[in-house]
This record gives structure tokens, C-alpha cells and sequence, in this order.
């Protein structure tokens, strides 16, 4: 297969009218520059270029080759240039995508200006777009650890229980996890990250907790949540604003700490370069995550 380096040292060589001049401009030695122009030769069976005392000139058949290497050389520019127009394609689950990563993508873009064209949405339809192709990385509030794929936790948040102001809880600052039963829990039915979660840590105590699902997305949890149709559990960024604002109050359970591990996701074997990697980088070295 021909080989674009060595392409590109042949074109050098005519143009500077010689080994070393080309070895020079392209900062390389002349033995490699030599070992190219060979490698090339060999690959194309054919004499390149004719070496005489003082004279660099193309052959022949080098002379046929020359405007095609050129061409190549213009095509992989071209090729370079029209991919790395394609934007970046991020999938986020509704909390994240929504609460957490807007701040990240304006310091990623502030350094790193590539397009983003990012989705946002249910966390099922989060992984299925990024199995399917359709997005380049993905940040999920869960990853069920699918084949050919790479999943860092960026980011733990806790989950905090809110109440309206006027809820009896509302002077507390922590509940017992047995309290939770007598209430009405906003979201958290069954087949959600969050009634995963509390499976795990409550044990026994999350079968007897009466849940409401239906609400499609954290915003609406928070309105039925003031309106005093019930208390909820969310991520602690998603009300950051409500409860400085008084419009919320949040406690935690005692003894208990409900946290979520954030993940980030992206394909096995992306290249370095490529903006997935970098975003990824960028996410898991910042330190304000």
C-alpha cells in the first residue's frame, strides 16, 4: 500500500533537486529520506528517480507517478479537512445534559473550538445512540458495561430528598430512611437509576415506598414538589438554585449517603486526536467537576 509519508519525500526531493536539500526541509536525515524513496520504489516496482553527479531528476515512470502523488497528497488534505469539520456528537442523559454539562462544554469549547451537536434524553436512548454510532461519547448517570466500549466515572453527586417549604420536614436537615415510607415519592418508580440506587442501599425498606413515575423529566419532579403533591430524591445539582432561592428545602437520609457515579463513555480505539478523546480528557481532568 502506498505509503503518504514516502509520497510526499518523493515530491520533496524533486522540488528541493535533492536528498539532502529535501532531508533539510523536511527535517528528517538523509538516510531516511534515502530509505523512503526506496520503500516507495519497491512498492511501486518501478525506478523513481535518477541519481547522478549532481543531478536529481524523476525517471520515467516517476515522471507518470509525480502528478498522482500530488493528487493524493490533495485528496488526504482534503479528507483531513472535511472530517474534521464534522461536529462532535455528545449524548447526555436528561439530569446531566441539563444541570452539569453545559458549564463543561463552554471551558472545552473555550480551548478546544470544535462543533458540538449534542442530544439530550433518557438514559436508555442515551446508550442506544452511542452503541448505534449515532454519538460519538456519551455521559450517563449509568453504563451497563457493553462490549467494545470504555466508561470512567467523572463525577459523584449525591442525591438529596426535597420537600416544599411548608412540608413538616422542612426543619430538618436529615430524615431516617423509614420515614420515607410515609410519604408520596415523586419519581424513583421502578426500573429508574434512582429506585436501583435505593434498592441497593435501603435494602427491604425501598419495597414499602409508594412511588409516582410519569413525569418525564427532573423539572416537572420539582414543580409537583413545590405545588406539595409529595417529596422527591434527585441530584443534588439539579436544585442547587431552588433551595438558595428558599423555593426548596433539601435534606439527606441519616446515616445513608445516596450517591450516583457519573459516567462518560466513548468508543474502544478512538484515536488521540480525535475530538471524542480530547472531550473526554478535557471532562476527566477538570478539576471543577
Amino acid at each position: 500500500m502506498l505509503n503518504l509519508v514516502h509520497a510526499k519525500t518523493f515530491l520533496t526531493v524533486l522540488g528541493e533537486r535533492g536528498f539532502r536539500a529535501a532531508a533539510r526541509q523536511l527535517e528528517l536525515s538523509p538516510s531516511t529520506v534515502l530509505e523512503h524513496i526506496k520503500q516507495l520504489e519497491e512498492d511501486l516496482a518501478a525506478p523513481l528517480i535518477v541519481r547522478g553527479r549532481g543531478i536529481v531528476e524523476p525517471t520515467f515512470q516517476g515522471a507518470v507517478f509525480a502528478p498522482l502523488a500530488r493528487s493524493m497528497l490533495d485528496t488526504a488534505e482534503r479528507s483531513r479537512a472535511a472530517v474534521s469539520s464534522t461536529p462532535l456528537r455528545i449524548a447526555a442523559s436528561s439530569n446531566v445534559g441539563t444541570y452539569l454539562l453545559q458549564s463543561m462544554l463552554a471551558s472545552f469549547q473555550a480551548t478546544d473550538p470544535c462543533s458540538v451537536d449534542l442530544w439530550i434524553g433518557p438514559n436508555p436512548v442515551v446508550a442506544e445512540r452511542l452503541a448505534s454510532g449515532t454519538s460519538d461519547v456519551a455521559l450517563m448517570e449509568w453504563w451497563n458495561e457493553r462490549p467494545g466500549f470504555c466508561g470512567h466515572t467523572w463525577r459523584k453527586e449525591s442525591l438529596l430528598i426535597i420537600v416544599d417549604p411548608d412540608h413538616p420536614w422542612a426543619t430538618r436537615r436529615e430524615i431516617e430512611a423509614s420515614e420515607l415510607a410515609t410519604q408520596t415519592l415523586l419519581g424513583g418508580e421502578t426500573g429508574t437509576g434512582t429506585f436501583t440506587l435505593l434498592k441497593r442501599e435501603l435494602g427491604g425498606l425501598s419495597e414499602g415506598l409508594t412511588t409516582v413515575g410519569g413525569f418525564g423529566n427532573t423539572e416537572a419532579v420539582k414543580r409537583a414538589v413545590r405545588a406539595g403533591r409529595g417529596v422527591s430524591l434527585v441530584l443534588a445539582a439539579a436544585v442547587a438554585d431552588e433551595v438558595k432561592a428558599g423555593q426548596l428545602v433539601a435534606l439527606r437520609l441519616k446515616d445513608i449517603d445516596l450517591v450516583k457515579e457519573l459516567k462518560i463513555i466513548s468508543p474502544i480505539g478512538v484515536p488521540d486526536a480525535a475530538p471524542a478523546t480530547r472531550f473526554v480528557a478535557h471532562v476527566l481532568g477538570d478539576v471543577s467537576v
